[in-house]
Parts: C-alpha cells; sequence; structure tokens
C-alpha cells in the first residue's frame, strides 16, 4: 500500500539544503555523529542543526540515541541515517489524488 502522507513527510524533510547536506554527510561517513559533529562539518550553529535533525527525525530518515559521558554530568546524542526508502511514480500519484491522498 502506498502512505502518501509518509511520503510527503520525507520529501518535506529532504526539501531543505541543510537537511540534505546532514543526509549526505551522515551517508558519507556511515557512522553515528553527535550533534557538535555534524554542526561543524557543516559549518552551522549547533541550535541550527539540532532544529534540523528533529525534522529529519521525525520523518524517519535519521535516528538518534543518547549516551551518557561517564564522570560527567551530560549527555550526546548520536544520530545517524535510518534506513528509508522513497517511492513515487505517476500512477500511484494519480491513485492518491482521487483518493484526496487518504
Amino acid at each position: 500500500m502506498f502512505e502518501f502522507k509518509d511520503t510527503v513527510r520525507k520529501l518535506q524533510a529532504l526539501a531543505h539544503p541543510i537537511r540534505l547536506w546532514i543526509v549526505t554527510l551522515l551517508a558519507e561517513e556511515g557512522e553515528e555523529m553527535y550533534l557538535n559533529q555534524i554542526a561543524n562539518n557543516l559549518g552551522i550553529n549547533r541550535a541550527l542543526a539540532k532544529i534540523h535533525l528533529k525534522k529529519l527525525e521525525a520523518s524517519g530518515i535519521v535516528e538518534s540515541r543518547v549516551v551518557l559521558v561517564e564522570g560527567e554530568a551530560r549527555a550526546l546524542r548520536y544520530y545517524k541515517l535510518g534506513e528509508f526508502d522513497i517511492h513515487v511514480s505517476s500512477k500511484k500519484l494519480k491513485k492518491e489524488a482521487k483518493n484526496d491522498g487518504k
């Protein structure tokens, strides 16, 4: 079954250049990265990186986990690229258009 809303959410998440850079960076690195690493690699501040990572995570494109730093009262959130597919065909779009995306 074609999940129109899920596909729309993923496409919207990928529709911003910074989010595409984040996805590309995580794909190239092939491993988890924490927020500061991502921000520093892209030359953006932590707050901006966090906003975009939240959008990517909400769409299922990126996954995260929190790791407590031993001996310190802080935690690091690590991000990695999740498993996702986006398949869109004209046939499926026509069907969803007739169903108003439901």
